[in-house]
């Protein structure tokens, strides 16, 4: 086409021209607010803010100072697809990368999780010391079923482990932080698992932010490995699986209590630069068992099996029409269908998934879909657990594929 005669084709075509342009800005925005695009000038607008609370002595943390004053935390970047956050950005602190998340404000929190409360004359009232450390315990034995120690207790209800604020205005301030910050999943396990190298480490805070190492995301075959077919690159393919699977093996056997992914992608697996193990990224939809079980029992009048659901985790809509069966599937369950084998449609594998290629053998291929439906249903969403047999096979194949091509390369 010609592009001198893209001003008259405008002109001549004005309300097609409009409708487009329309389309292409509702798009943007759309785009925006789902998380999936982002500008760097985000990041430093949050940064703007954070900082001048920091200034004004209401956001407190051990990365407030090299952040708003040294400014020795640098490189500012938005991180796109995370849409479950405010806001989430990377920067650069000496040679190290990290990752800002900021935890919901207190003006979403629920009046009764309220921390403070205000007389009639306008004046805010807050818990006493052994008032707030109960009401810590409590939110965490509700979000994560446990009960804590009197030392985990002292970590979350500070911002720098160790240190007792005596000044009243700024201990009110970091009350203010400490219970913004104590809402998200993410910071408590980061913090209660600190010693566990399976998710992000929780470098520091500033105000109602929190900054994790950066973990680079695995990234879908589609894309990082392109289907190339490659030995080599299908020996990467194996490694991971079986990196995957011996991850929810600890997630599921190393704590107290079985953790369950809510919300599986590829790129909620990755790893850290200098380290070869494998973590998990997403803590949002991280659930121990009773807590997950919880949110698919709850009694809510349902229709549909799909109405019990949170997320991954997977329930039933019982003959009463309520939501009253704990989750029914696992983390490999979810896994194998969701990243092992990839999209599928009416039974057809659309995109394939980690371990779908011209290299898959038939025995392998017919293991994973055993594992990504274990009841062969058809007609709904798969929802049972793998059986420990397919789980052991499964891996038992994996680790010997894995061995073959790493022997090989």
């Amino acid at each position: 086409m010609n592009l001198r005669r893209i001003p008259g084709f405008l002109y001549h075509h004005k309300i097609h021209a409009s409708c487009i342009l329309i389309l292409l800005i509702l798009l943007v925005c759309l785009l925006h607010h789902w998380g999936i695009i982002c500008t760097n000038l985000e990041a430093r607008r949050h940064v703007s803010s954070v900082c001048s609370s920091h200034g004004d002595g209401s956001a407190l943390g051990v990365l407030c100072k090299p952040l708003c004053t040294e400014h020795t935390i640098h490189s500012l970047a938005c991180e796109s697809l995370h849409s479950g956050k405010e806001a989430v950005f990377s920067a650069n602190w000496e040679d190290t990368r990290l990752v800002f998340k900021a935890a919901r404000s207190l003006t979403s929190i629920e009046p009764y999780e309220s921390l403070q409360w205000v007389d009639a004359m306008g004046y805010k009232h807050y818990p006493a010391e052994p008032e707030f450390d109960k009401m810590i315990g409590d939110l965490v034995f509700n979000k994560l079923n446990i009960t804590l120690s009197k030392r985990q207790v002292e970590r979350l209800s500070r911002l720098r482990p160790g240190h007792v604020e005596t000044e009243e205005e700024k201990r009110e301030s970091e009350m203010e932080n400490v219970w913004a910050l104590v809402q998200e999943n993410e910071y408590l396990i980061s913090i209660l698992y600190e010693e566990r190298d399976v998710f992000p480490r929780l470098i520091g805070t500033c105000g109602n932010f929190y900054c994790v190492e950066y973990v680079r995301p695995l990234e879908s075959p589609t894309t990082a490995l392109a289907m190339s077919d490659s030995a080599s690159e299908w020996g990467k393919r194996l490694k991971m699986a079986v990196m995957i699977m011996d991850l929810i093996d600890e997630l599921e056997n190393n704590f107290p209590e079985p953790f369950y992914l809510c919300d599986v992608k590829i790129n909620h697996f990755g790893l850290a630069f200098g380290d070869s193990r494998l973590k998990y990224l997403d803590l949002d939809a991280v659930f121990p068992k009773s807590i997950a079980a919880r949110l698919t029992s709850d009694g809510r009048a349902c229709e549909k099996h799909e109405d019990c659901d949170y997320f991954d985790c997977r329930s039933v809509c019982s003959i009463n029409k309520r939501c009253e069966a704990p989750v029914m599937n696992d983390n490999l369950q979810i896994i194998c269908e969701k990243i092992f084998l990839g999209w599928t449609l009416s039974g057809t594998i659309i995109i394939p998934g980690l371990l779908m290629s011209r290299r898959t053998p038939g025995s392998l291929a017919v293991l994973l879909r055993q594992c990504a439906n274990p009841h062969g249903d058809t007609v709904h969403l798969p929802r049972a657990q793998v059986p420990a047999d397919i789980r052991t096979r499964l891996y038992d194949m994996l680790t010997e594929m894995d061995r073959h091509y790493s022997a090989s390369s």
